[in-house]
């Protein structure tokens, strides 16, 4: 996945509302030396590939990209850019099917794929795109352990804290508090998107 990140700590308000919304962000600690500034914080149900198949899912996206919601609904991926991405699941458990998280509490770190599914958990990815949009592997790490817990679900907005480690070994802390974007359950859904 695509993602930027930038050094230090950061907490900012952003202006990117939807409504009477406003996004807000913080992101503690550095993956491969890059901290993220996040700029937007956005948010939707959306249905994304994991390396067992597709699942519906929470999605969060938090960057330093400014406007995100406006590039994402016009298929843009934001270059020189860093993001975190959470993805919030439950486990349906009469059925087993992965469906999107509908409440809040603590949703662990899970590695589909790597044996059965807890009852909620979370999927998150931190990575960079260079100038071109290209995904910056070396800059990138997937999650391993950790938790993100929600207080707040509702309406495809979210609040809540995480604090996870990377596969790089790299641990981040921060909070949350997403606006609504129906344009990244779309954005999410797509394989191929232009650079913006």
């Amino acid at each position: 996945m695509n993602a930027v990140h930038h050094a230090a700590a950061a907490a900012v308000l952003l202006g990117a509302g939807c409504g009477n919304q406003v996004a807000s962000a913080t992101f503690d600690g550095a993956v491969h030396g890059l901290s993220l500034q996040p700029k937007d914080a956005i948010s939707a149900p959306a249905t994304v590939a994991f390396t067992t198949g597709s699942a519906p899912v929470a999605a969060i996206v938090i960057t330093d990209a400014a406007g995100l919601c406006t590039k994402v609904s016009a298929n843009l991926e934001p270059k020189s850019s860093l993001a975190l991405f959470i993805f919030l699941a439950d486990v349906n458990p009469s059925t087993g099917a992965i469906e999107a998280a509908s409440g809040t509490g603590a949703f662990p770190v899970f590695v589909v794929g790597s044996g059965p599914a807890p009852r909620h958990f979370s999927a998150a990815s931190f990575g960079a795109n260079d100038a071109v949009c290209k995904e910056i592997a070396a800059d990138s790490a997937d999650a391993r352990s950790g938790s993100v817990t929600l207080t707040t679900n509702g309406g495809g907005a979210y609040a809540g804290t995480y604090d996870l480690t990377f596969d790089s070994g790299d641990r981040v802390t921060g909070a949350f508090h997403t606006v609504t974007c129906q344009g990244l359950t779309t954005y999410l859904g797509r394989f191929t998107h232009d650079c913006g």
